[in-house]
């Protein structure tokens, strides 16, 4: 750990599942102190998801956020709010995922953290982009796969089975995250230069479209014209 590039970064990690977990999971395999805040009484909700023992976490908690902290804390409560604030006001990133506008009602909006710290990063995880009509409501990979057109590049040309087909791989999810935590790692550059934390925001929908340009235009293409010139053999 001498040698990790991000010893010394401190991590709030405010997000749940599976696409703000592998992003701070990430930076956290790189070196960073990752404080995971967790519901009281419940904790993350992939804890218990797929339990094969009752004594220990879910593989599914377990694949997400090995190596981190945690700390069970109501952000809602007076007493969540003050610990909440003490540990921004001494990190360097936040992180959250939660559903549009629950971070403003609880009081952590990015224009707020950024008052509490101004050399925090504030990273933000959400569905769709904060110019879409879309950008009010919740997304999961499902939601993500569909709507960037990924669904439509997956499955089968003809037959019962042309329907579009969501891939086994996370495209809205875990995808997602490392496109959050590239943003991250290039607001930590900047801050050296500007001495300022910033806003960085991504959405699943984004990440997922980004991850499929080349196959969509083949799907276009296929669409259009019926065939590939470069890869005469399909469809």
């Amino acid at each position: 750990m001498n040698t990790a590039p991000l010893q010394g970064i401190r991590i709030v990690d405010f997000t749940a599942v599976q696409s703000g977990p592998s992003c701070t999971q990430l930076l956290g395999w790189l070196g960073a102190e990752v404080i995971k805040i967790e519901r009281p009484g419940h904790g993350d909700a992939t804890r218990k998801e797929l339990q094969f023992d009752p004594d220990c976490p879910s593989y599914y908690f377990l694949q997400l956020n090995s190596g981190k902290k945690s700390l069970s804390l109501d952000a809602a409560t007076p007493d969540g709010k003050e610990i909440l604030t003490r540990l921004i006001k001494g990190c360097d990133i936040f992180v959250e995922n939660l559903h549009p506008g629950a971070m403003d009602k609880l009081g952590f909006s990015w224009d707020v953290v950024h008052k509490l710290n101004p050399r925090c990063i504030y990273g933000s995880l959400k569905g769709f982009p904060p110019t879409s009509k879309y950008a009010h409501l919740k997304a999961y990979e499902p939601v993500a796969q569909v709507t960037a057109g990924a669904a439509s590049t997956t499955g089968w040309w003809e037959g019962p089975d042309n329907i579009p087909t969501q891939s086994g791989a996370a495209l809205g999810d875990s995808n997602t995250g490392m496109h959050l935590a590239i943003g991250l790692l290039a607001a930590l550059v900047q801050r050296q230069h500007t001495g300022e934390g910033c806003f960085v925001y991504q959405s699943m929908h984004n990440a997922c479209l980004n991850l499929c340009r080349i196959k969509t235009r083949d799907q276009l293409t296929l669409d259009r014209i019926g065939y590939l010139s470069q890869f005469p053999q399909y469809p």
